[in-house]
């Protein structure tokens, strides 16, 4: 469940739980910068956070010592909200977000003013947290396998990309709990199947049919 874990951007990563060969997995595959720090209280960092290449996005209850180790990395920007998990309720990359469809209007707002992109509501194979159901980079996307066209052509419009449906680790459809993306490389759980590994590399824009 590395997704739950660790927030990466393209030039970024969060993990929460100290790991030094997950450090390094992260520098050598996705050619980031790594800090590791706890989320308000939270190891579930991937959970926890909204994040692109404009900044982070996290909870009234992060700590000061917890803004002071992402602020090493990106800029922070607390959203006033009780929807702690913003990572599950927010999937995003550099040009287009979709949010949970019953967010806080002070996360809509934060995901287009601080992360700078267009902003939608909707769901992702009717799923809500669409954080988890979905991993998007810049050059593509694995969505939850039950993605309705209407669900896949809102996604690739706003986020300007185009996308796969698939699963990981052996038949995972919340792929956004067992996959780490950036444009430069990708995490997957051990347990992904060659054939699920195919898609993923196609959903991404690492391999071209």
């Amino acid at each position: 469940m590395v997704g739950l874990y660790i927030r990466a951007s393209e030039n970024f990563a969060v993990v929460g739980v100290k790991d030094v060969s997950v450090v390094e997995s992260l520098k050598n595959e996705l050619d980031v910068d790594v800090v590791v720090t706890t989320v308000a209280g939270s190891e579930l960092a991937g959970a926890m956070i909204a994040a692109n290449s404009s900044g982070i996005l996290v909870c009234k209850h992060v700590s000061a010592k917890e803004i002071e180790i992402l602020s090493r990395v990106a800029d922070v920007y607390i959203v006033d909200t009780n929807m702690t998990c913003l990572g599950n309720v927010v999937c995003v990359n550099d040009r287009g977000a979709v949010i949970h469809p019953e967010a806080d209007s002070r996360i809509e707002e934060a995901v287009r003013d601080k992360l700078d992109v267009d902003v939608i509501r909707g769901t992702v194979g009717g799923i809500k947290t669409v954080g988890m159901a979905a991993v998007v980079t810049n050059k593509g996307g694995l969505l939850h396998q039950s993605a309705s066209d209407w669900e896949v052509k809102r996604i690739e419009k706003t986020l300007g990309i185009e996308t796969e449906k698939g699963t990981v680790n052996f038949g995972q459809d919340m792929v956004g709990a067992g996959l780490i993306a950036n444009t430069k490389g990708y995490i997957v759980g051990r347990d992904t199947t060659g054939f699920e590994l195919g898609i993923v590399e196609q959903a991404l824009g690492f391999v071209e049919l």
